[in-house]
């Protein structure tokens, strides 16, 4: 794929023009509320557009044109279904999220303080905040090897005698961009830019679907036009393209599919970065609103992504081309932007691209990071300090907590090596975080949640899934004989557990409830809102 300098100006333009305006965002920031969660002032459609930038991280895309890749449209199928479950629970009724929004507190470690205790929650902060960032130490170099693949760009460069990976330096500036997006405006900027990077996101993404769908390029074996990229994907995956539980070792099965559905119910409850977007909402009903919004429009951006993995299996098939140097797990992350790069792109969409894929980082990255180092901040250094910190020191530690993550990454990016699917990876550290989500969820509806049995599940939920990623890790590292069960399953029967033993535990406990009625708290505040 060749740049041409007029690629060169579109991705130059567009992000002066994006840091202009996120200087511009952060004149009106002029409080902690502002910084931390937009002043509590997002509206539905501000919410919504927000919602789905915010999930659309460049790391998402080279996750879902992976799935793409392996399973093909068979994952459009599980996430149809899952809609079936979720957008009821969620979009229509507000399962918990709306309870959680009515307890006006801004990061789940707080309410776990409420309704459990004080160091329950110090627990729950520290565990979230691990979890949350070894998740995110793959966003930049994961990023970074699904850019060099589309660049084409050799494995080393040399610049000024020395020898440097490519990878790392394309991490560095991955890391650099939403470094200064983040520490600039806070969430008050954030909210407003995802809104309108999503927008374009989307619509560059589309075109490059129809290009490469529509493109008869060069070697001749590469497809051209909808019917010849379904049939290969046929002929490539059979069933399992579009049945995700036949009896096949390319299909997901039945535990896949139950794990996805368990895991995206309990992260409405535990996940930073979620609860961090639902406190931001003007009142409860906003946050069903603006779930159901952005599960619909996600749905069909996942849609369009995933065909760029169909298409490279279409063309290129299972088996990656000769030498055939990579891994199994190593070729699947990067098996869509080798086909990208060899199809071409024409100019203009060239530049478009490359600017959408740095937004698609920015978007996902700073929501994130901002996430995690508010909570770092709040729940994991503030109940240490005898004096609790003033606006402007709060702020300055984030920002210092934000420094020090990006520091991170890009130390973990230079040890990092593709071990398994980019998407079991991020849901499988997950697991860690999902089990302070049945805490909070027995502590929203059920009275007899006690902490002890809170500390247990969380405990379960830890463990396990810790170890199986470690496993998996060493098992990369020294080319030995892999697992004989999915993350999934850990995943799975890990929170089965948890729930199990946290709710015998708590019946075997004397302790006091902390429990109040936060449905009554939601139907005040939506009334208060209206009038």
């Amino acid at each position: 794929m060749k740049i041409h300098i007029i690629d060169w100006a579109i991705l130059a333009i567009g992000f002066l023009f994006y840091l202009g305006w996120a200087i511009y965002l952060n004149s009106k920031c002029r409080s902690v509320d502002d910084y931390l969660v937009s002043g509590r002032k997002v509206r539905v459609w501000l919410g919504l557009g927000a919602g789905i930038a915010g999930e659309i991280g460049l790391i998402s895309i080279a996750a879902m044109c992976e799935q793409g890749y392996q399973h093909g449209y068979s994952f459009v199928l599980i996430n149809l279904l899952s809609i079936i479950i979720v957008v009821p629970l969620f979009g229509v009724y507000g399962f918990g999220i709306e309870r959680f929004r009515a307890t006006r507190c801004t990061s789940l470690p707080e309410y776990i303080e409420m309704r459990y205790t004080r160091n329950l929650r110090i627990t729950v902060g520290i565990i979230n905040c691990f979890a949350g960032v070894l998740q995110m130490c793959i966003f930049p170099i994961g990023g970074a090897i699904f850019l060099r693949q589309i660049l084409g760009a050799p494995l080393h460069v040399a610049i000024a005698g020395y020898d440097f990976r490519t990878d790392v330096l394309i991490m560095a500036i991955l890391l650099l961009c939403p470094f200064i997006f983040t520490t600039l405006g806070g969430y008050a900027t954030l909210i407003v830019t995802n809104f309108f990077q999503g927008v374009f996101i989307v619509f560059v993404m589309t075109w490059l679907l129809v290009h490469v769908v529509s493109h008869a390029g060069d070697p001749p074996n590469f497809v051209a036009g909808l019917q010849s990229v379904w049939t290969g994907m046929e002929n490539r995956l059979q069933e399992a393209s579009v049945n995700p539980f036949v009896d096949s070792p390319d299909a997901y099965g039945l535990e896949w599919f139950l794990f996805l559905n368990v895991m995206t119910i309990l992260l409405q409850f535990s996940f930073g970065p979620y609860l961090q977007q639902y406190a931001s909402m003007d009142r409860p009903k906003t946050v069903s609103r603006s779930y159901l919004l952005s599960v619909v429009f996600g749905f069909g951006r996942a849609l369009i992504i995933i065909g760029l993995g169909v298409a490279a299996v279409a063309a290129i098939g299972k088996t990656q081309p000769s030498p055939g140097q990579l891994t199994e797990a190593e070729w699947a992350n990067f098996a869509t932007p080798y086909y990208l790069h060899q199809v071409g792109m024409p100019v203009v969409l060239t530049g478009l691209v490359l600017l959408a894929l740095l937004f698609a980082d920015v978007s996902l990255t700073d929501k994130y990071m901002l996430s995690w180092a508010t909570s770092i901040v709040n729940d994991c250094i503030q109940p240490f300090r005898k004096q609790p910190f003033t606006p402007r020191q709060q702020i300055r530690m984030v920002r210092i907590t934000i420094t020090s993550l990006c520091i991170l990454f890009f130390l973990f990016g230079l040890i990092y090596k593709p071990g398994m699917a980019i998407w079991s990876y991020t849901w499988l550290l997950a697991n860690l975080i999902g089990g302070s989500g049945i805490v909070v969820l027995l502590g929203m509806y059920w009275p007899g949640a006690k902490s002890i049995g809170a500390y247990v599940c969380i405990a379960i939920c830890v463990v396990v899934p810790l170890c199986d990623v470690i496993a998996r890790q060493a098992i990369a590292h020294f080319n030995a004989t892999p697992l004989p069960w999915t993350p999934e399953r850990t995943g799975l029967y890990t929170y089965l557990a948890g729930a199990a033993l946290m709710i015998i535990f708590s019946l075997l406990s004397n302790e006091q409830s902390k429990y109040w009625d936060l449905g009554k708290a939601v139907r005040e505040q939506n009334l208060t809102a209206e009038e």
